[in-house]
Parts: structure tokens; sequence; C-alpha cells
């Protein structure tokens, strides 16, 4: 998994988004469709610029480096205006889960960086929007600065909110 979303997922997403501009420019630059359907030229080579502004950001988004880039703009704005900030301005607008999900990537952002504070109170804030593997990462962190009560308080919410392997279970043996 890459910030959220599997490997596969994301070549799934950058092969249509980078390969749809390729194909509509190769049919406006030979006139497939201006002979197949009839479409005129200036459609044809419209379609393929659009295809260009819609799919390549895409494209781009796809790749580790574009994964990222959207993690490091929060991180920036994190560090610079805080967290209440960044859920105000720049996830107000999006789902819970998704919100959760882009908070769970600012905190694995922290922990990278060595903040695990912060790490601490941004997985906390994405576990309260119900982002199961953010309650896994929290717990985590805790389990780290020795809280383990509340470590162990958080593992099980986490299954309890649907997520697929209890780590308590794998810990003991079990």
């Amino acid at each position: 998994m890459t910030y959220g979303w599997s490997r596969r997922s994301l070549a799934i997403l950058f092969v249509v988004s980078a390969g749809a501009p390729v194909v509509l420019v190769l049919d406006a630059a030979t006139g497939w469709s201006r002979s197949a359907i009839g479409t005129p030229a200036w459609a044809s080579w419209t379609i393929a610029a659009l295809a260009i502004c819609v799919g390549l950001p895409f494209a781009w988004a796809a790749t580790p480096f574009g994964t990222r880039g959207a993690t490091n703009l929060l991180l920036n704005a994190y560090r610079r205006e805080g967290l209440e900030a960044i859920e105000r301005q720049h996830l107000s607008g999006v789902s819970s889960r998704r919100a959760g999900l882009q908070l769970c990537n600012l905190g694995l952002a922290l922990e990278r960086a060595g903040d695990w504070d912060g790490a601490q109170a941004v997985h906390r804030r994405a576990a309260h929007h119900g982002y199961p593997p953010a309650m896994v990462r929290l717990a985590y962190v805790l389990s780290l600065q020795g809280e383990e009560p509340e470590a162990r308080n958080w593992y099980r919410r986490a299954v309890e909110a649907g997520y697929p392997l209890d780590p308590l279970e794998e810990a003991d043996g079990e």
C-alpha cells in the first residue's frame, strides 16, 4: 500500500490517465475518428487537449512522487498553521473517511520526520474520523511512547471498525 492506495489501483490510474491522452492525440493526428465516425478535426484535437489537461495530472498523482506531493502540502500547512487549520481549510469539504485517510498520511509523514507527538495528535484526529488504519497507527505510536493500555484499546477499536487483522492476537501468537 502506498499512502492508502494499493499498487494495483495506482497502476490502473496511471495507465488510464496517461494512456487516454496518448491514444486521443494519436487519433487526432491520424484522423481515425474522422474517417470512422466523421468527427471534425477541431473536435478531435479539442478532445485530445482536454485529455492531456485532465489525464496527465491524474497520472502524476498516481506516481509515488505525486502522492507524496499531496501529503507534503498538508505537512507544510500543518507546520505553518496547525492541525485545526488543516481540518478547517483543507479537509472540511471531504468525507470523513477521506479526511481520515489524508490525516493518516500526514501522521505517517510526521512519523518519518521523527515528530512522534505530532504524529500521535494527527493519528488521533484521523482515528476520530473513524479511519481504522489510523487507529492502528495511533496504537503503534502510543505503544512506542509506553502507553500500552490506551494502545490496546485503539487496536481493539480498529478491529471493531473493520480493520482486517487483529494485531493483539498476532502479537500473542494465537
